[in-house]
């Protein structure tokens, strides 16, 4: 079963009623090998006779919306005076196709080659001297810094300050020498040494 080719079947085909029950039907079979329901499964999937599908498959095709591959079908145990036929599901997202699950679709912007995904080339301006322009010397700034600053807390307000895991940065400084985060009651989070173990 492929999700993928009925969400496609269901937003993108031209056809509609029996026409388009039949074409779900296949896409419900498309596998990496193509699709071979029968004609009377088809017929199941959309209430109507075989003959109706056989319409509906002959309006499929012409649409080229799906390829008939006649006896083509069945694995490699089907003996060739039983084979059905095999489907191939030939319908895609247009270009204008978000390919969200969706498939909402958009009007195509001026100017633009979709299929290729390249602007059509514009003549240019006559000053142009061809070449490359210089760069611009400030860095971007769209992009946040990387590191962060240390905002100004007094001593008064860093005892009350406590992480996540619930040490408090300044505390146990004395245990440690140093202004580090505490992490335990020993310990920093960069990992200097208590001070009965410097001496």
């Amino acid at each position: 079963m492929s999700v993928e080719s009925m969400a496609i079947a269901l937003n993108h085909s031209q056809t509609s009623g029996t026409a388009k029950l039949v074409l779900i039907g296949i896409a419900n079979h498309d596998g990496d090998g193509g699709s071979w329901p029968s004609v009377a499964t088809l017929a199941r999937y959309a209430g109507v006779t075989p003959r109706n599908v056989q319409k509906a498959i002959d309006v499929l095709v012409k649409l080229g919306e799906v390829k008939r591959l006649a006896n083509q079908g069945g694995t490699h145990r089907t003996p060739d005076h039983a084979r059905p036929n095999l489907y191939r599901f030939e319908l895609k997202c247009p270009p204008t196709c978000d390919r969200s699950s969706a498939h909402r679709t958009r009007e195509p912007l001026p100017g633009l080659e979709f299929s290729t995904g390249v602007s059509l080339p514009t003549g240019g301006v006559a000053s142009d001297r061809g070449g490359v322009s210089r760069a611009t010397p400030e860095p971007s700034s769209n992009h946040p810094y990387s590191s962060r600053e240390e905002t100004y807390v007094p001593e008064r307000g860093r005892e009350a300050e406590s992480d996540a895991y619930g040490a408090t940065p300044r505390a146990a400084s004395a245990s440690t020498g140093c202004t580090h985060r505490m992490v335990t009651d020993r310990h920093c989070e960069m990992g200097c040494p208590p001070l009965e173990a410097r001496s």
